[in-house]
């Protein structure tokens, strides 16, 4: 594979060009659909994955090491060296062509969409799935492999994918992208990967970017939604990921006396600094009872100070940790009123901030974690409000008190439900925000047949 040089980080259909080449290609990638030879070979890519997967799994190989090296780059992901390698087994086990064809089945019907099927509510009519065309992702900051899996979802669809990356990440993407790409000896891939990595504030950009796009999927807050929104041509589909809010719940059923399930949920708050938007950013305790609310913030935070040694701590930009700062003071003052008590780390690594009111509230991240009060009987009331932005919740309690929880909290608005420990872990196919992402990346068109010698050429539209 050709090394690749930091000061190209422009990938375009194979080639890697540096910013003056990239600004003058970006009128063209309106024509990167039209000039395709045919449909993509669901069966080239599903082979390129099955190749990836492989090498991200051999520590020796070069896509391994290039990949772990922007990961752990403590200039811009600085995943710990674990973390990286859970990161990277991750995407390999996502990878697995396997899985891809189940999804394909599940989300389009089969693993070839493309077939005719008869319409259930029309005579001498058929429906087919095809791709929505050109499909460009404003890929994630704070989830490092989030881009690769929206473009690798792109590509099962069967679309032209142009990412855009943040001017202040690292390569990751685009070498990961690169190296599906190459494990496609036909070179189909290739041909459907543009992946620029340059600042929102670039409105220039942004916008010949958003020119050609039959759908724009963005991940991010509602700012990063709003600031890519207004670029989109008329027509457009504009495909949302996020932003959320996860947390996590101590059921009183559930036993915590081994202290394993604690140390679980902080493993869930000290990965990627809490920002994926599966961290917990509140915990909510089984309880009305103050006093037992203060001592389970005191074993959160226990938790927390015997965890945090293994994991690195991450730079923050000053807005960032002024932020915490005064979020921390104000809890801290509140402590006056006999409405908080917090706990910190010496070094300001994590904070504990445990609050009698039980309304949901954003977390500064970070390390920084709410514990407030929410007995299972009031679940739907105190969450419901929020229901737009509820995604994960880490659930522990008593077998058979898990699905009758479930139930209230999917009331409340909440799309995932999982144990502590795995609140950052996914499947592959597993719903986006509750919704299917191959269905939101395609279109379904129909004809109107006159026989059986009507009939559409087998592939895809792109």
């Amino acid at each position: 594979m050709t090394t690749v040089p930091h000061t190209t980080p422009f990938y375009w259909q194979g080639e890697w060009v540096d910013e003056k080449e990239a600004g003058r290609r970006l009128g063209t990638l309106g024509g990167i659909l039209p000039a395709l030879a045919g449909p993509l070979d669901v069966h080239h890519f599903l082979t390129a994955c099955g190749r990836l997967a492989v090498l991200l799994t051999d520590r020796d190989s070069a896509e391994f090491r290039r990949l772990f090296a922007d990961l752990t780059d403590p200039a811009t992901t600085a995943l710990s060296a674990a973390d990286a390698e859970l990161a990277l087994a991750a995407l390999a086990a996502a990878l697995a062509p396997d899985l891809l064809a189940a999804q394909l089945t599940t989300e389009l019907g089969g693993t070839a969409p493309h077939q005719l099927v008869p319409a259930p509510f029309a005579d001498g009519a058929a429906e087919l799935w095809q791709p929505i065309g050109t499909l460009v992702h404003i890929a994630p900051k704070n989830v490092a492999a989030g881009g690769v899996l929206s473009v690798v979802e792109g590509l099962l669809a069967g679309n032209v994918n142009i990412v855009k990356t943040s001017g202040g990440e690292g390569l990751f993407t685009q070498h990961a992208l690169a190296a599906l790409a190459d494990a496609d000896p036909s070179g189909e891939l290739r041909s459907r990967l543009v992946v620029l990595r340059f600042s929102s504030r670039n409105t220039e950009w942004l916008r010949e970017l958003c020119r050609p796009a039959d759908a724009v999927a963005v991940w991010g807050t509602e700012e990063a939604v709003e600031g890519v929104a207004r670029f989109l041509p008329s027509g457009c589909r504009l495909v949302e990921w996020g932003p959320k809010i996860s947390v996590a719940y101590l059921d009183r059923t559930g036993a915590r006396r081994d202290g394993e399930t604690l140390r679980a949920l902080a493993r869930d708050i000290l990965r990627n600094g809490q920002r994926t938007c599966t961290s917990p950013q509140v915990v909510y305790v089984d309880t009305a009872d103050r006093d037992v609310l203060f001592t389970e913030a005191r074993a959160v935070a226990d938790a927390l100070s015997a965890e945090a040694v293994n994991f690195p701590v991450l730079t923050r930009e000053t807005a960032e940790q002024a932020e915490i700062t005064n979020v921390v003071t104000v809890a801290h003052l509140e402590e006056h009123l006999g409405l908080t008590r917090t706990f910190s780390a010496s070094d300001g690594t994590w904070h504990v901030l445990a609050d009698t009111r039980p309304g949901l509230a954003a977390s500064p991240l970070f390390g920084t974690v709410w514990v407030k009060p929410l007995p299972r009987e009031e679940i739907v009331r105190v969450l419901h409000p929020m229901r737009r932005y509820l995604q994960t919740v880490g659930l522990h309690a008593e077998g058979r008190s898990t699905v009758p929880l479930a139930s209230e909290f999917f009331r409340a608005g909440a799309l995932r439900v999982v144990p502590l420990g795995a609140m950052l872990e996914s499947y592959a196919g597993e719903p986006h925000d509750g919704q299917l992402a191959l269905q939101r990346y395609s279109r379904r068109v129909s004809i109107a047949t006159m026989g059986a010698a009507d009939r559409l050429p087998a592939g895809r539209a792109a």
